[in-house]
């Protein structure tokens, strides 16, 4: 099969798998749609790209490099929640969502959060710029489908289909890991928040725990109109699980998570979890906790090396 069959191939592909395609001969304009079924048309390969996003931020730094993008959001540069602070030194703005800044700045495109405001995004559109609405990754698979979708509105599929090369690199190592740990010994784990709960089934956390070789201890639980399962103490202690994750982070409270963890291992009604006697205890960074960009391997590993350290005592 020659190289232009193989192209069409590919496109059809990507068509069928519900990704925006590319003209048939390879090149711009671009007609997409975003996460939310907008129609947007890219008439040129992006030069000036706003995000405002961090899985956006985070992902656009690998396939376009920061030579391409004039701002980022004004997360990206928080060490606490940003895996890329150290990355964007040369990215000159740091931006939240504002149509006269943005427009200021002459992007070719932006993309923004697909809950962001409406009026806003219409402002941006009305004035004639292409706003790609982005939709938060809860999934492996929905990482890899939306940095090939990214990739592709951006004219780097190459760098698309290398970065999901390496995240699956890792995944099969962590696996064949795994394998050293039959299901019977599979540990149970907990995120146990500042406010009381806990991520549950359906959540990118969840996706991290059950990649991870272990057992979310409130996966089997309702959840609220967050994802989140509300936890008493004394439902704490009936799940007991093996290991207790705690906040690294806490929003708005310099040092609440260091006060959070005192709480939690000072207070008498806990002292009895297995966890706690077990010292398996966890502050996992909230960057790693919270992503949902192709950093969410890194989070899996965090956590597989938490529960299995010995897995990595061995070749």
């Amino acid at each position: 099969m020659g190289h232009g069959a193989r192209l069409l191939v590919a496109l059809a592909s990507l068509s069928l798998a519900g990704l925006p395609c590319l003209q048939a001969d390879g090149g711009y304009p671009l007609s997409v749609t975003d996460d939310a079924g907008n129609r947007l048309a890219i008439p040129r390969r992006p030069q000036r790209i706003v995000s405002l996003t961090m899985f956006s931020d985070e992902v656009l730094l690998e396939l376009v490099g920061p030579g391409r993008l004039v701002a980022v959001s004004s997360f990206a540069s928080d060490p606490a929640v940003s895996n890329i602070s150290e990355r964007i030194g040369t990215i000159a703005h740091r931006l939240n969502l504002h149509p006269e800044v943005i427009l200021s700045l002459r992007p070719d495109l932006v993309f923004v959060a697909n809950w962001s405001e409406a009026d806003a995004v219409s402002q941006l559109r009305a004035a004639g710029l292409p706003v790609y609405l982005s939709a938060s990754a809860v999934s492996v698979a929905q990482v890899r489908e939306k940095i090939r979708a990214m990739a592709l509105v951006v004219g780097e599929q190459a760098a698309g289909e290398e970065l999901v090369a390496r995240m699956d690199r890792r995944l099969e190592d962590l696996q064949r890991r795994l394998q050293a740990v039959p299901e019977s010994r599979r540990l149970t784990v907990l995120d146990y928040s500042a406010w009381g709960a806990a991520m549950g089934r359906g959540s990118s956390w969840d996706e991290v725990v059950r990649r991870a070789g272990l057992r979310n201890a409130v996966g089997d639980l309702p959840v609220d109109g967050w994802g989140q399962v509300p936890l008493s103490k004394e439902k704490l202690i009936t799940l007991d699980p093996d290991l207790l994750v705690l906040p690294g982070w806490v929003y708005g409270e310099a040092g609440g998570a260091e006060a959070f963890f005192s709480r939690v291992t000072g207070d008498p009604a806990l002292r009895g979890l297995k966890a706690i006697r077990t010292r398996r205890l966890v502050r996992m960074p909230e960057n790693l906790r919270a992503t949902t960009s192709h950093y969410m391997v890194e989070a899996i590993e965090f956590l597989a090396r938490a529960a299995y350290p010995e897995l990595w005592s061995r070749p």
